[in-house]
């Protein structure tokens, strides 16, 4: 394992930081596995939450906001990936009580339906529950949201 000063450990998790956020749990795998010693990743990670560098609660904002826009997913879905990248189940249970996984489906729904246009109707809803149950989307939400799609026509909605 090679000697790395505290500067170059440091300069290594602004590189990664200056990317995209990571949670301190993200960040310590990958200076980990770059060959860190723990008592350096340790202190560089103590030292970039001092300075509010990394921020758990933020970047746990930040992904929740984004998937929500991007690629909406069930709230179990969800608060399970947050947690695999290291978000603490606190602060993972706090930020998700908002959480309006309804909504999203629709929305996911509504995408879903425009491109599966032209099939028969059965078939729209078999593949649109299969992509929701895939999303992680819960069974009621999934059936109010196919009621809620074939009830207005989805070519009908706005995204």
């Amino acid at each position: 394992m090679a000697d790395h000063s505290k500067n170059e450990a440091a300069a290594y998790a602004l590189k990664l930081l200056s990317l995209r956020s990571h949670s301190r749990f993200e960040l310590a795998g990958k200076m980990l596995r770059k060959g860190y010693r723990k008592e350096l990743v340790e202190e560089v990670l103590d030292y970039l939450v001092q300075k509010q560098l990394i921020d758990d609660e933020a970047f746990a904002k930040e992904l929740i906001g984004s998937r929500s826009r991007r690629k909406p997913v069930g709230k179990r879905k969800m608060q399970f990936d947050l947690i695999r990248k290291g978000v603490p189940e606190n602060i993972a249970d706090a930020l998700l009580k908002e959480y309006d996984g309804a909504e999203l489906c629709y929305r996911a729904g509504v995408r879903k339906a425009a491109a599966l246009k032209g099939r028969d109707e059965s078939e729209r809803k078999k593949k649109l529950e299969v992509f929701l149950r895939n999303r992680g989307f819960d069974w009621p939400v999934i059936k109010e949201t196919i009621t809620r799609l074939f009830q207005t026509g989805p070519e009908c909605e706005n995204d």
